[in-house]
Parts: structure tokens; sequence; C-alpha cells
């Protein structure tokens, strides 16, 4: 991927190397070891991936258009420690200071504005690397130039993953999700409805619509489950997709690299 765009989802990757240092009881330090790993983490990604633009993308402490839409989203997902939210300012200074761009923009989560410098950067055949082990991501592989890595485990996706993962093709993958849900961000799929039985009432098909087009092709069984559930779907996946059109007010070169 070199001479490319690096985006890393900074939230996953700094509470999972926080939760890793769980056994240090001084919080203080904590805050400090987490950030040295963090740095240990990014100069590491920047040798790997050799890109010639980055971002280190926040999330929005304010509420985004998905709580506005639905405000039990993400309603039992265990809070951020304290003395980690508080200290979320700091991180940026240090990364900044070590030359690494930083992003955020009030109502919007991470999600949404990698997903987005992701998919412009791929219309003019920039490559993106995406950071971040959320396999949320992972619809965004349909597009050309757009890869994800696990940093922890260290795996690479990309759209063939995708279909021996899931069963679907990447494109389809939230309308899958609305079929069976999304746990990590509350969001109900179809009763009934599980991985096995989303993959074969998609089979052959371009979209959910295309599926209730005609429900007397599927079994009794699927009839029954997806019977009047066309709407609760439809707003599922709207919950589920990246959106690819924020306007975040910045141009790639603002993020290329000082080297």
């Amino acid at each position: 991927m070199q001479n490319g765009l690096l985006l890393i989802d900074s939230l996953n990757l700094i509470r999972r190397l926080h939760a890793a240092l769980e056994s240090e009881t001084d919080e203080v330090r904590r805050i400090e070891r987490t950030q040295s790993l963090c740095i240990d983490a990014l100069a590491k990604l920047v040798t790997q991936f050799e890109p010639l633009y980055m971002a280190i993308v926040f999330d929005s402490p304010a509420k985004t258009w998905r709580h506005k839409l639905f405000p039990e989203y993400k309603l039992g997902r265990a809070p951020m420690d304290d003395s980690l939210l508080e200290a979320m300012p700091r991180f940026a200074e240090v990364f900044r200071f070590n030359g690494w761009p930083c992003l955020r923009l009030t109502g919007w989560e991470a999600d949404d504005l990698i997903a987005t410098l992701a998919f412009k950067a791929s219309q003019h055949h920039i490559p993106s690397m995406i950071v971040s082990t959320d396999k949320g991501y992972t619809q965004l592989l349909q597009y050309p130039y757009i890869l994800q890595y696990d940093y922890f485990a260290k795996i690479g996706y990309d759209a063939y993953w995708v279909e021996q993962k899931y069963g679907v093709k990447p494109e389809l993958l939230p309308d899958y999700w609305a079929l069976v849900g999304d746990t990590t961000n509350h969001i109900p799929g179809v009763k009934g409805i599980g991985p096995k039985s989303s993959v074969e009432i998609l089979k052959e098909k371009c979209s959910l619509e295309e599926v209730y087009a005609d429900l007397s092709i599927y079994p009794d069984k699927f009839q029954k489950l997806l019977d009047g559930q066309l709407e609760h779907c439809q707003f599922a996946r709207t919950m589920v997709t990246l959106r690819t059109d924020v306007e975040i007010g910045i141009r790639l070169p603002q993020l290329r690299l000082k080297r």
C-alpha cells in the first residue's frame, strides 16, 4: 500500500491496548503506558504500510445521527473508563506531536469519517488501509483500493475474506446485518433469522427489496418470519450502513505525512 492512505480507528486501537494493561493499578501510569503502546503500534504501521497520507480518526463525544434515529443505539455497551475518556485529548496531542494527523468531527462517529475518506480516495485510485478490528468496515471492501487490517491478529481483510467469513459479498453485508441484527450496536434483526438463514435468503439476490419482491419463492418458515418486516429491515440497514458522503471539510493533501 505504498503511497496510499492509512486510516486508524483510534478508539478501537486505544481501548484494546488500554484493556491489555488492566493489571496496572495506577491509572495515571496506565494511561501513560497506553500512550506509549499506541505510539509504538502507529510507528510500526507507518513503517509496514509506508503511506503517503494518514489520519487517526476519533469519535465525537456528541450524539450522532444514529442516536437521533434510534435512541437505543449502542445501549448496553460497556462505557469507557472515565480516566481514559478524560485522556482522549492528550492522546491526540501526543499523536500530532509525532507528526500523525488526527481528525474528529462533532456529531460523527469515526466509522463514517473513515468510510468517507476511504471511499473518496478510492474514487481517485488511491489505496486505503483501514486499521481496526471492527467488522463494520468490511462492507467497504466492495470498493476497489480499500482493504482492512487487524493490527492485533496481524490479519488483512479483503472481499474474498468477506465471502468466506459471511457467505455474502461485501456490498450485501448491510442487508445481511439487517436480517441477523447487529448485537454490538444493539440493532435488532428479524426474530428467528440467523446467519445461515440470512445467507440462504439473500442467495442470488441483490438487495432486501429483491427478497421482498416475491416471498412466495421461500419456504413457509421464512415467509412467516419475513412477512411484514421489510420496513424494519430497511431501517436496520440504514443504521448499519457506513456513510461515505460526510462533508468533512478537509482535503487529502492536508493529511500528508511529514517525513
